[in-house]
């Protein structure tokens, strides 16, 4: 079986836990969605380009977090001319990713434990700022899709029928493996949920789950939104009596059963509730008061 599995003419995708997008230029180069954890997601690209042909022109990250730019620089060392696209909000971190294990450090130097590969890439310039709702690379012409949410400018790609849809949606054993879909705007995540409803492509590649074809697409988007109102819920649940972050992220664990592998899962997991929090706070529901305890959230 090809590494590079096709999807339509000029789309193709290499399947696993990252779901890696290609598509073909028309004079035999490649354009790259996403690179992956590390260096070995990066040589598996070129192992595959290498087996159909193809030589790697461009890379579009569609967002910062390291799952997704892991292999941007072993591509750029080794594949002379490769440029790197990226959303402007998204570009600082992609440059400077110590940038993610920092945020979830509350800006402070980050500890060890998060100062590994799964939060904290090698960092590659951005050649080129994604802007707009189009974006042109030689004869490919994408339709750029705003996605933020699970990320602060994440965007996906649409081209040739497929919408390679980033962390925009996740499939069903991810959603149940997390318990809290990440995210850094509860809203935002809301409401590119809807704008990946709207789109008419045939297929849609998630970054994490299966491709997944255009009739099957809202019964996977309603899943997640149930699972992004049920933590929210589940944190609501948890200001039942008031605490600081940590004590309604204990709660929430709790009430979710998940077993959390180590630090890097715990703080990554603590910001999604934190993120919850935010958006409680902004509908109203909770309040946040400064006490000799610290920060303290209850309900409103």
């Amino acid at each position: 079986m090809p590494l590079l599995q096709p999807i339509t003419t000029r789309t193709f995708y290499i399947p696993g836990s990252n779901n890696l997008g290609i598509v073909a230029t028309g004079d035999g180069g490649a354009i790259a969605v996403d690179t992956g954890l590390d260096k070995d997601a990066g040589r598996l690209i070129r192992k595959a380009l290498d087996e159909a042909g193809l030589v790697l022109r461009a890379i579009v990250n569609t967002h910062h977090h390291a799952d997704h730019i892991g292999g941007n620089e072993f591509l750029v060392r080794n594949i002379p001319g490769v440029q790197v696209y990226a959303p402007r909000l998204e570009a600082a971190l992609i440059e400077h990713p110590l940038l993610e294990p920092v945020y979830l450090s509350m800006g402070a130097r980050p500890i060890a434990p998060l100062q590994n590969k799964w939060l904290l890439a090698k960092g590659v310039a951005v050649n080129q700022i994604v802007d707009g709702s189009r974006l042109t690379i030689g004869d490919v012409a994408f339709d750029v899709v705003e996605l933020p949410g699970h990320s602060l400018g994440q965007i996906g790609l649409a081209f040739d029928g497929v919408c390679f849809a980033a962390d925009g949606f996740f499939g069903p054993a991810i959603l149940q493996k997390h318990g809290i879909p990440y995210a850094q705007d509860v809203a935002a995540q809301l409401a590119s949920l809807g704008r990946l409803a709207e789109r008419g492509e045939l297929l849609f590649l998630p970054g994490h789950g299966e491709l997944t074809p255009r009739d099957r697409l809202e019964d996977l988007l309603a899943l997640n939104q149930a699972a992004i109102e049920r933590a929210s819920d589940t944190v609501w649940a948890a200001l039942a009596e008031p605490g600081d972050l940590y004590a309604v992220a204990r709660r929430a664990r709790a009430a979710l059963g998940l077993a959390l592998a180590g630090i890097p899962q715990y703080a990554i997991f603590a910001s999604a509730v934190s993120a919850h929090l935010a958006h409680l706070h902004a509908s109203g529901r909770a309040r946040v008061d400064l006490a000799d305890e610290g920060m303290i959230w209850q309900r409103a």
